[in-house]
């Protein structure tokens, strides 16, 4: 009886990881899909997802960065149903991640809006 319980437990759990791994999976694909705008504005040189992270590397820092940053993360939250966070870093800082120095600002939006930004 054990036996039969613990194969229960791994099977429902073996389901759940499964159905969160490709529900993530899809919400990421509609996050990259949404913000693919992205690599049309000459400033951006690349842009890196994380879950719900989006990491902009700028050429220059663009004169309407908040415009640019804000939108992101809005628009990306409605995507991904989710909190967005959008950082804005020089474009030599690729693969930079918060805590790894310098950043022009960043964005968090929720809800559909933009909670907090630092950018000005």
């Amino acid at each position: 009886m054990k036996k039969l319980f613990l194969l229960i437990v791994c099977a429902c759990s073996f389901l759940w990881v499964f159905a969160a791994t490709e529900s993530m999976a899809r919400d990421q694909a509609a996050l990259t899909k949404r913000l693919s705008y992205l690599q049309n504005i000459p400033e951006i040189s690349w842009v890196e997802y994380d879950r719900n992270n989006v990491y902009v590397g700028f050429n220059k820092r663009p004169d309407d960065l908040k415009t640019i940053i804000n939108a992101a993360a809005a628009m990306g939250n409605r995507a991904y149903g989710f909190g967005v966070h959008v950082w804005a870093v020089k474009a030599s800082q690729r693969g930079w991640r918060p805590g790894d120095g310098t950043y022009y600002c960043e964005a968090t939006a929720r809800h559909g809006k933009v909670e907090k930004s630092s950018c000005k």
